[in-house]
Order: structure tokens, then C-alpha cells, then sequence
């Protein structure tokens, strides 16, 4: 049975010793010393013995819950699962998030999650949550610490979706300590988190699709200084495809067929590239009905045969198709800075949107994304993924069927399309009024008249008032 000891320690306070609680108690151990390894962990060969373990508390309130649960546990766990459990619970998040992340790099190698995933968890980790908890024991973290953590998630300002996906991360590596006995429960599900759609009168976020005069625009202020990308802006506003899906793009992806009177031309989309840790990574498109094949028009297809034929490295199947910035270059006085481009490694589109893109849509005009402050609000700008929205809402005022603008955007779901595009149907293509015939009376009765009424309600009564 455990039992407490208390004693006097060298510390003082109001002129008295302090006291420490230590809780006595003995566990089971076998004594493998001199004897070989054995065949299976499970089956130890040593002899069986006890030895006494103790552990300190600060307050006696303390040590006698401890005690109460060794002497509780001695018929079902025994107290040294007990003992090595409290052992797992003070190592810290940090520890288990390591843990979790290398059982997600396992997943990688095994092709069942995408290298791509598993970085951004790893960067969700790095961002949001270890540089709070990372050194908090993992036992004595409560759902007060989680609600604290979900609170400074929403406080910083960051998009709902990535709060959502930050917490998602924290829960995960909450649940891998769980599945590792360091904790008896997941306290972050206790914590009340709706990560659904908006309701009510939250605002809901809204996309900025361009007209064709302003990719027109746009195009053109950014060809001024890099003709390559004012193709590759109307090549994204065309076609469709995701900023990972466009990085991915190799010249072997591209076929061109030349009939009498145009050039077509259709673009497969088998790969998306990501830049890790200074390399790119290749890896298969976001879900299966992402592998696609879509069309370009047919002035397109022209403007894209003479690009690929004019592609320094037009003969290595394998280039990627629109380059990169390199480094140096030269500034005109009163002129923004022309860098060389590199065609040797696939387009960064999240750095082509920072330097080139938003800059162009600032001169066209268009809202661009700032913080709030003091005395504005904050603004929801164009993005470059709102090119991509522009190519689903031109098809669908063109009176494209939803569903072959689904296959073209490689949606999992074509329900997904309808949510999002719903607004965009035209009035032709389903979204007319209501125009419901009025019924046939049956041929052997007559038109009802009013007199009918009245005798239905003699029938049945009416009720007073």
C-alpha cells in the first residue's frame, strides 16, 4: 500500500520549516542482470522482485490524491503503469509534437499523405504553438491552457481558416500523446471549437474574380517589365490551374495539335511543385480528379505554341515550363528593377505575387489585402488565387455546364462547384424563375367554383374566430 512521509526541509517561510509530502510506495521489476536479451519484450526472462519508489509533493492535498490513486490502481494498472505514466506526462508538448510529426513523415514515405502536408503541419507547429507550450509538460496542460491557446489564435488576427487549421494541429498532437498513455484525456475536447460555415451574420468570405478587360490590364502592366509572366497571367486566368499545379508545369505538359483554321492546345495536369527547405518538391495533385486535362482557347493555344517554341530549354521535355527570377539584374532611374529570369527552376508564385502581381493589380485599380488599424478597417483584397476563380466564373456566364467546369477545375465534388459558383449560373443554364405550368383539372369533373367552398365548410364546421 502507499503511504505519505512527510519531512522538513531547509527552506523556511514565517520563521518554520517548509514541509515536503513523499508518497512510499513499491513496484514490481524483474532483475535481468547476467541474463541474455529475451526473444520477446513482452515476456521478460528475470526474476521477479519489488523495489520501493517515492515521489514529492508540495502540499499534503496533493500527496494524498496521489496516494488514493496508486492504492486504487493496485488491482487494475498497477502502480508502476502508474508511476511510468506520470513519467510520460512530464516530458513536454514539444517532445510529443516531434513524436507526431516523425509518425507524419512515415505516412510520406509510405505515400499515404502528401510531402506537402506534412510541411505545412510542421510550419503550423513552428508558428502557433510551440513557442507557447512547447516546453509545458504534456499532463499539465488543461483545457483553461487550450482555451488560452485557441484565444491568442483568434487575437492574432490570422484568417479563420488558418485558426482552424492551426487548432486542428495542436488537437492532433494532443491525441498522439493519448494514443502514448502521457495523458488519460484529450483536454482540447472539452474546448468548444465550431469550425464549420458561417451562420448567422458573420460575414462570409467572398472571392474577386476579374472581368477580361482587367486580366487584360493587369496582363499588361505586368508585361512591361517581364513579357514571359504577362502570358503566364493570362495563361492562370484561362486555364485554372492552382499556383502548385502551375509551378508544376513541365514543357512534355503541353500538346499542341494544328488543324486548318486554329491551334489547340491541352494541358496536363500531372504534378504540383512546392519549395521546402530551399528545394523544390514534386508531388501528385491536390486529390485524383485533380489529374485533368483542360483546354486552352484557341488565341491561347497560338500565343502558347510560339512561347514553348521560343523556351530556351524547349528541347528538354523535362524544363519547367515558366521560369523563375534569378538574382542581380539592373534599375532604370525612376523604374522598378528588371531581374534576369532563371529557366532552370519552376516560378515561386507566392514571391511573384508579392513583387509582380499585387504591384499590378495596386495600378489597375483592383483592392488589395491590408491589415486593420486604428482607424480603418481591414481590407480583402484580389488574390492570386482569385485567377482562378476568374476562369470558373467566365465559363459559367459563358454557359458552360457546371460540371465540365468542375472537371476542368479538378474539384473532388461537383457539389463543391455549385457552392462556390452557384451565384454565377446563368439564368438559362438553371437559374431561371419559376415557371411551374399550372395543373389539368381531370377531364370528368368540372372546373371547382365558389360554391364548393362554402359547402366544404358546412360540411366540416368552422371554427369561431
Amino acid at each position: 500500500m502507499a503511504y505519505i512521509r512527510a519531512h522538513d526541509t531547509t527552506n523556511r517561510r514565517n520563521g518554520k520549516p517548509v514541509k515536503r509530502y513523499e508518497v512510499v510506495f513499491t513496484e514490481p521489476v524483474r532483475d535481468e542482470m547476467g541474463l541474455p536479451v529475451p526473444v520477446d519484450p513482452a515476456k521478460p526472462t528475470g526474476r521477479k522482485k519489488t523495489r520501493a519508489r517515492q515521489e514529492s509533493f508540495a502540499t499534503r492535498e496533493d500527496a494524498e490524491a496521489r496516494r488514493d490513486e496508486l492504492n486504487a490502481a493496485r488491482h487494475t494498472l498497477g502502480t508502476a503503469s502508474l508511476a511510468e505514466q506520470r513519467k510520460a506526462g512530464d516530458l513536454p508538448f514539444g517532445f510529443y509534437a516531434d513524436g507526431w510529426l516523425k509518425s507524419m513523415d512515415v505516412k510520406v514515405a509510405n505515400g499515404r499523405l502528401k510531402e506537402t502536408t506534412a510541411g505545412e503541419y510542421r510550419r503550423l507547429l513552428r508558428c502557433y504553438a510551440l513557442d507557447d507550450l512547447g516546453g509545458q509538460a504534456i499532463g499539465g496542460i488543461t483545457p483553461r491552457h487550450c482555451e488560452n491557446f485557441l484565444a491568442d489564435l483568434v487575437g492574432k488576427g490570422i484568417a479563420p481558416k488558418t485558426v482552424g487549421h492551426a487548432w486542428s494541429a495542436f488537437k492532433r498532437v494532443m491525441k498522439y500523446a493519448l494514443q502514448h498513455d502521457a495523458i488519460k484525456s484529450n483536454p482540447a475536447e472539452r474546448v468548444e471549437f465550431g469550425g464549420g460555415h458561417a451562420v448567422g451574420d458573420r460575414e462570409k468570405f467572398e472571392h474577386h474574380p476579374l472581368t477580361g478587360e482587367q486580366v487584360g490590364r493587369v496582363a499588361a502592366l505586368v508585361g512591361e517589365r517581364y513579357p514571359a509572366y504577362e502570358l503566364m497571367v493570362l495563361f492562370l486566368a484561362y486555364s485554372g490551374l492552382r499556383s502548385a499545379e502551375c509551378s508544376g508545369l513541365e514543357i512534355a505538359d503541353l500538346t499542341f495539335t494544328t488543324g486548318p483554321n486554329e491551334t489547340r492546345c491541352q494541358v496536363q495536369v500531372r504534378r504540383t511543385k512546392a519549395r521546402r527547405g530551399g528545394l523544390w518538391i514534386a508531388t501528385t495533385p491536390k486529390s485524383r480528379r485533380s489529374r485533368r486535362t483542360v483546354p486552352l482557347p484557341p488565341w491561347l493555344a497560338e500565343r502558347m505554341r510560339a512561347y514553348v517554341a521560343a523556351h530556351p530549354r524547349s528541347d528538354d521535355i523535362a524544363a519547367p515550363l515558366w521560369p523563375s527570377r534569378g538574382v542581380g539584374g539592373s534599375r532604370a532611374k525612376g523604374q522598378r528593377a528588371l531581374v534576369p529570369l532563371d529557366w532552370s527552376e519552376p516560378v515561386h508564385l507566392s514571391t511573384f505575387y508579392d513583387t509582380i502581381l499585387r504591384p499590378a493589380y495596386a495600378e489597375a485599380g483592383l483592392p488589395i489585402s491590408a491589415p486593420a488599424t486604428a482607424t480603418t478597417a481591414a481590407v480583402r483584397g484580389v488574390r492570386l488565387h482569385d485567377l482562378r476563380h476568374t476562369f470558373a466564373t467566365m465559363q459559367l456566364m459563358a454557359g458552360v455546364h457546371f460540371l465540365q467546369v468542375s472537371r476542368w477545375l479538378g474539384h473532388g465534388q461537383a457539389s463543391l462547384t455549385l457552392d462556390v459558383y452557384g451565384d454565377w449560373i446563368p439564368a438559362e443554364d438553371g437559374g431561371a424563375g419559376n415557371q411551374l405550368p399550372e395543373p389539368t383539372a381531370p377531364a370528368s369533373r368540372a372546373p371547382a367554383d365558389l360554391t364548393e367552398t362554402s359547402n366544404v365548410i358546412q360540411l366540416f364546421g368552422r371554427k369561431s374566430g
